[in-house]
């Protein structure tokens, strides 16, 4: 389990530093005035919600897993992990394991498809904001 725990980590720390960084360019061109800012931003939102959709089955698949996952907590109540603690019923303990890992798993992939749409979100919101100040100046 620790290993998945690390590999999460990971895969958080790569995407939250590839958005980091992908959005530090931007600002670094829209503060510079650069001409070409909105269209940068335009292209940024589109690499965002083609991956958004191409991770959209994962997604499903993860949302599925949570819900199985609060279906199997409702009906393995402590007394019973106690009594198959006590019992030592290991394939009962086993199954468990196995599914908490899967539960794990799946929190991890939305929480990553969050921070996807996250970014879609800032991006779509410069643009609205862009409008704003753009229909001001007019």
């Amino acid at each position: 389990m620790s290993e998945r725990i690390d590999q999460f980590c990971e895969n958080l720390r790569i995407k939250l530093t590839s958005i980091d960084k992908s959005m530090q360019e931007l600002k670094v061109k829209i503060d510079s005035k650069t001409q070409a800012a909105e269209q940068e931003v335009r292209t940024r939102l589109q690499t965002v919600k083609k991956r958004i959709e191409q991770d959209r089955t994962r997604l499903q698949t993860a949302q599925a897993d949570l819900r199985k996952w609060v279906d199997d907590l409702k009906a393995a109540s402590t007394e019973k992990i106690g009594e198959w603690k006590a019992k030592r019923d290991e394939a009962k303990l086993q199954i468990r394991a196995e599914i908490a890992e899967r539960y794990a798993v799946a929190a991890g992939v939305v929480a990553l498809a969050a921070v996807d749409e996250a970014e879609q979100a800032a991006l779509e919101a410069w643009l609205a904001r862009k409008d704003t100040d753009e229909a001001k100046a007019a």
